[in-house]
């Protein structure tokens, strides 16, 4: 069993993923997150995991966690479709890719706050919250001291920065990698599924895990995607053993209404930041004019308004060349991508598996943990780079991201 502490700075779901696999195999742990308590803020609703998340949760999870987050999850039709503003199909592509093994496991719809509970239960005391990273100092025997601002200090043989886009971490350990404004701005919603009203959906909102409809570089889109539970959260939770309690959520439509930042009807960041949730659903209406099908219109109407909030979407320039030590970065913090290919928590998860996997490995040939960081470096700058590329020129060509 491995005595090597490693010290987690943020509780998303890669870094809450990176625990569970690091704990799994004997590792010791903490996690530092600087929301008070795991309710501080609002998380989002749906997520996509296609192959490179699912794999990385299984590699990572307790097989009855990783059973509770299936079980809560859906499995729509695995095709991604992209239509016109008149509904017109533009592209329509399979979302589940074959594999050298065989075909991939078909993509999931999660919801964001139930997977996220699940993945904080069975941490205990791992996890301390209303900690934000001050910064970190190397010691004189190759660890690493992290300094929070409420006096918690933790030294370890690894610091890894999974907190976000605005990455404490990432600031002190390269301070020359910049994070972009994209260009684009959400409001991001929800349409509740539960009761007869449901009925009343067009159809072709559930023919696919993922719907963009989109009126070209400059203009507004909108995309959709069903949340289905396969169980109900709160029942399945209680079910399990021992019992997990998770939000009571019933099944929903997400939905957003994007634009380009410099959209004529689009207001500055820091107003659209400061509207209420009305003002944010006739914001939307204005975005999407009488040339939208009747269909998208009428979607509008069911949103649910006290579910709407504001996005600005951010980018990583590129990934950048990590220096090798005791301090690394997974997820946004070090290849933040724009949403468009539903890939930002997929490779997330993929890098709390893949770095488990070797340091896993480093303790078991008595290699020393920076080679294996480094090798977990060299890999993930080897599929996540070339998704940033590919995020941004799909964003370009669909949505008119910069």
């Amino acid at each position: 069993m491995s005595t090597y502490r490693v010290t987690i700075v943020g509780a998303g779901l890669g870094g809450l993923t990176l625990a569970h696999g690091l704990l799994r195999r004997g590792f010791d742990v903490a996690v530092y997150e600087r929301d008070p308590h795991p309710d501080a803020r609002s998380q989002g609703y749906r997520i996509q995991l296609d192959e490179p998340g699912l794999t990385g949760l299984r590699r990572c999870l307790p097989e009855h966690l990783f059973e509770l987050c299936l079980a809560t999850s859906g499995a729509p039709p695995a095709r991604v479709h992209v239509r016109n503003r008149r509904l017109e199909p533009v592209a329509d592509r399979a979302a589940a890719a074959q594999t050298p093994s065989g075909p991939a496991p078909r993509p999931r719809a999660f919801d964001r706050p139930t997977l996220r509970r699940i993945l904080l239960a069975g941490l205990g005391g791992t996890v301390h919250h209303g900690a934000q990273l001050r910064g970190y100092e190397l010691t004189s025997a190759g660890r690493v001291t992290a300094r929070f601002g409420d006096g918690q200090s933790a030294t370890g043989e690894l610091l890894v920065g999974a907190d976000g886009v605005g990455s404490s971490v990432r600031r002190q350990l390269l301070p020359g990698a910049l994070v972009e404004d994209a260009g684009l701005r959400l409001i991001y919603g929800k349409i509740p599924l539960g009761g007869p009203a449901a009925d009343d959906l067009p159809g072709w909102v559930f023919d696919a895990v993922f719907t963009v409809l989109a009126a070209g570089p400059g203009q507004p889109h909108v995309g959709l995607g069903p949340v289905r539970f396969g169980r109900p959260p709160e029942l399945a939770g209680l079910a399990h053993d021992p019992p997990i309690t998770l939000p009571a959520t019933s099944d929903y439509l997400a939905l957003l209404v994007g634009a380009p930042a410099d959209h004529p009807a689009m207001p500055s960041l820091e107003r659209l930041r400061g509207l209420d949730h009305r003002a944010l659903r006739e914001l939307a209406g204005r975005l999407l004019g009488d040339d939208w099908h009747p269909d998208v219109h009428r979607l509008l109407a069911r949103w649910r308004t006290e579910s709407l909030f504001p996005l600005r979407i951010s980018t990583a320039r590129s990934v950048p060349t990590l220096p090798p030590g005791p301090v690394t970065l997974l997820g946004d913090a070090v290849h933040a991508m724009s949403p468009v290919l539903a890939m930002g928590a997929n490779t997330a998860i993929r890098d709390a598996g893949e770095l488990v996997t070797a340091l896993s490995a480093a303790v078991a040939s008595g290699t020393p943990l920076p080679a294996a960081v480094e090798e977990y470096q060299r890999r993930m700058a080897g599929y996540a780079g070339p998704l940033v590329a590919r995020s941004r020129q799909t964003g370009q060509a669909r949505v008119g991201q910069r």
